[in-house]
């Protein structure tokens, strides 16, 4: 009967990972192919690994620049507090 409980369980683990593999592949899938979309739109043509290359190189530009707009918000506001200013959580 151990051994029972233990394949049931073990096969049943199996299954569960089975299921969310098979969950996450169809959401990756969905987003690829909207990001394929928008691209193939924008281009007019079935874009190549090049494409695909600078679209993502493009992309990380995008997220770097926002990423550092919003650090030297922050910065600005950790100054005004460190030298005192009373403005400082006001921004």
């Amino acid at each position: 009967m151990d051994n029972f409980n233990y394949v049931f369980g073990y096969m049943m683990e199996r299954a569960m990972t089975m299921a969310a593999y098979c969950a996450l592949a169809v959401a990756v899938e969905k987003t690829l192919k909207a990001e394929r979309e928008k691209v193939r739109a924008a281009l007019g043509h079935e874009p190549t690994q090049e494409n695909w290359h600078d679209y993502y190189n493009l992309q990380q530009e995008k997220t770097d620049r926002q990423d550092a707009s919003q650090r030297e918000i922050d910065r600005e506001k950790l100054r005004r507090l460190v030298m005192g200013e009373e403005s400082a959580l006001n921004i």
